[in-house]
C-alpha cells in the first residue's frame, strides 16, 4: 500500500504548511534559540511530557500544537524518503535541531 503515496509530494506540501504556521507565529529560522524551543516543545509532546490542558486549544496555541505536529510529520517523511527530495532551509534547520536534541535526550550528546 505505500507506493500509493507520493511522499516527495507530501514532504513538500507539509513543508509548505510548516512554513506558513511558523510566519503566522512569527518564528525566525535564523533564531536558534526560538527553533530549539520548537524542537524541544515538540519531543516533549511526543514523549507525554506536556500534558493536555483539559480544554480545545485556540488560535495561536492551537496553531503551535499543528506547528508540532508538522515537525512529526515532516521528520517521519524524512525517514519515509530516506534523505531524498529536496528540503527547504527551513527544514534543514529544523532537521539538524532535532538530531542534535534526539541524539542528547538518547544520552548521544
Amino acid at each position: 500500500m505505500a507506493g500509493f503515496i507520493d511522499y516527495a509530494a507530501t514532504a513538500r506540501e507539509t513543508e509548505r504548511a510548516l512554513m506558513q504556521a511558523a510566519r503566522v507565529l512569527g518564528l525566525d529560522w535564523q533564531d536558534a534559540a526560538a527553533v530549539q524551543a520548537l524542537v524541544g516543545e515538540t519531543l516533549d509532546r511526543r514523549q507525554g511530557l506536556r500534558p493536555a490542558t483539559g480544554r480545545v486549544p485556540h488560535g495561536r496555541e492551537r496553531l503551535r500544537l499543528k506547528l508540532c505536529a508538522l515537525v512529526v510529520l515532516r521528520r517521519r517523511l524524512e525517514l519515509e524518503l530516506d534523505g531524498a527530495g529536496a528540503p527547504g532551509a527551513a527544514w534543514r534547520v529544523l532537521s539538524r535541531v532535532l538530531d542534535r536534541e534526539i541524539d542528547s535526550r538518547l544520552g548521544g550528546g
